[in-house]
């Protein structure tokens, strides 16, 4: 009997060392799994921020920025600004760090991006084809396409546009233009590396139209009173527009910047800079004059 008690007593002793082992083991198994186990947890903590830390490291945050009236433009001093850089001016200012802005065009801002000339991609609509190569913020704004026409012409819908024959123009590389591609492939196009470029032809008669997003469509009407806007109902594209940033960045970072993406907007910053540069809303084309009736 004391034979048989004895070996209960043994027994329960290594159940309970095994009990303790597979508790010690397991508590070092999750805290490895949660990436805080052994001596390597506070390595991979700091790596969490690596994008930003190599920022701050630096010194200077570096903006790719394709020209968007009146969310990206070229300021007085040769550099780039508009409403769209807020956040990450404020980002910068954070990070204790000055903003470079790196010229770009729309046909190759994503391949600067991949190439390291620069950290953020402004004002970037966020696509499928894009996402593939590259990560995106949180929205910062969104628009529609919309058509620019001249004040006299004869065409106030999509459908009369698409049934004349004539020349509609598009800015290479942007989102919209491969969406209006897409939803009309037999439709007549012609393809320039920018806006700029695109409002000369018009007014050139070597086009009927403008294809463009709803920001820069108002700064061209505004300036010049003979331009009209076309707006498509339904959308032909609604662009998501955020900050492309490389593949490589981790996610803390990612999270970091749209934290700064949620204050410029919730603070009103974005709406009162949107309003300073005479940007209009969708609804208010009509009533601002800007609309094709």
């Amino acid at each position: 009997m004391a034979k048989v008690k004895a070996q209960s007593v043994n027994r329960t002793i290594t159940a309970i060392i095994v009990v303790i082992v597979l508790a010690l083991g397991g508590g070092y198994l999750g805290a490895m799994l949660r990436g805080g186990g052994g001596g390597g947890g506070a390595s991979n903590a700091s790596a969490q921020g690596a994008f930003l830390d190599e920022i701050k490291k630096r010194g200077v945050l570096r903006v790719g920025v394709a020209i968007s009236p009146p969310h990206t433009v070229e300021l007085e001093d040769g550099t780039f600004g508009g409403p769209n850089i807020i956040p990450l001016e404020n980002l910068a200012k954070a990070l204790g760090v000055k903003v470079e802005t790196v010229p770009a065009e729309w046909k190759n801002i994503v391949a600067g991006l991949q190439a390291g000339r620069y950290d953020f991609a402004a004002n970037l609509d966020r696509t499928l084809e894009r996402a593939v190569a590259i990560q995106f913020t949180e929205p910062v704004w969104d628009y529609p396409a919309v058509f620019l026409v001249e004040a006299d012409s004869p065409y106030a819908t999509v459908q009369d546009l698409l049934e004349s024959g004539g020349t509609i123009g598009t800015a290479q590389g942007t989102a919209h233009e491969a969406a209006f591609l897409r939803a009309y492939p037999d439709a007549k196009t012609a393809s320039t590396d920018s806006f700029a470029n695109l409002i000369q032809s018009l007014r050139a008669d070597r086009i009927i139209a403008e294809l463009a997003d709803l920001p820069t469509a108002i700064s061209q009407a505004q300036e010049d009173p003979t331009l009209k806007i076309i707006l498509p109902d339904p959308d032909i594209y609604r662009g998501l527009v955020a900050y492309g940033v490389p593949a490589s960045a981790d996610a803390r970072s990612i999270q970091t910047v749209n934290v700064a993406i949620e204050r410029a907007l919730n603070e009103g910053v974005m709406e009162a800079a949107y309003a300073e540069v005479g940007y209009v809303t969708e609804d208010q084309l009509a009533d601002a004059g800007l609309l094709k009736q």
